[in-house]
């Protein structure tokens, strides 16, 4: 999740502090996350993945299911 957090960012043109502020939560935490030193909870997530303007799968770094068989 840290790489995806950081390209997110990076494609989104925001800085740490930038994203930090636009998601609610103090930098500091976000540079552990980006180092994959701490992992944020849900409702972190959630707020980044708003900020970012993506969903919490590509925050996650995961695909989508191919297709349920029957």
């Amino acid at each position: 999740m840290a790489e995806n957090l950081k390209r997110l960012r990076e494609r989104a043109e925001m800085s740490q502090p930038q994203l930090a502020q636009a998601a609610g939560v103090p930098v500091g935490t976000l540079r552990c996350w980006e180092q994959a030193t701490r992992v944020p909870l849900l409702t972190a997530a959630v707020k980044l993945a708003n900020a970012l303007g993506c969903t919490l799968d590509e925050l996650a770094g995961r695909t989508p299911p191919r297709g349920k068989k029957k």
